[in-house]
């Protein structure tokens, strides 16, 4: 190794040049050392939760918990479609027509109504009213229409029943 060193001008400068480069590389391992200490450090307290609980553990639990949400969404979200087709099928389209059947009777005591579905089925319930006498009458609807014969006030508060007003 000697002649390799006396081929070289400047021995002793090209010596301080590794040392002092072995000196700064020291200095560069330790910095490094210190960064990786610390970033352990904050990895363990990140995977260690609340009571000894790991970050995975909590993860886990996170997810349950989000299937379990999941699952209660659908559930609800059945029984909103199945009160949707029991409330379509109540009767809550009504109307009522009051009239003078008979022209010797003062005011308007007969009258007409419809109670009907959203399939326009249900009853239309008619109500005359004479001076001797009153008769009430019930027809029942299928699809808007009747086995009965339908008097026009009948269509009429039928018609009416099922086109309700907007906002009614």
């Amino acid at each position: 190794m000697e002649p390799f060193l006396s081929q070289i001008p400047n021995v002793g400068i090209l010596l301080l040049a590794v040392i002092a480069l072995n000196v700064v590389l020291l200095f560069v391992c330790i910095r490094q050392s210190v960064r990786v200490s610390r970033l352990r450090k904050s990895i363990n307290r990140l995977m260690t939760g609340v009571g000894g609980a790991n970050l995975e553990e909590g993860m886990h639990r996170l997810l349950d918990l989000v299937d379990e949400v999941k699952k209660q969404h659908n559930d609800q979200q059945f029984m909103i479609n199945r009160l949707s087709q029991r409330l379509s099928a109540q009767n809550g389209n009504v109307a009522v027509i009051r009239y003078n059947a008979f022209g010797d009777v003062g005011s308007d005591l007969s009258f007409s109504m419809a109670i009907l579905d959203d399939a326009q089925n249900g009853v239309v319930i008619t109500s005359i009213f004479g001076r001797e006498e009153s008769r009430v009458y019930a027809k029942p609807l299928e699809a808007g229409t009747s086995v009965y014969s339908l008097s026009e006030e009948e269509q009429a508060v039928i018609k009416k029943a099922m086109n309700p007003p907007v906002g009614a």
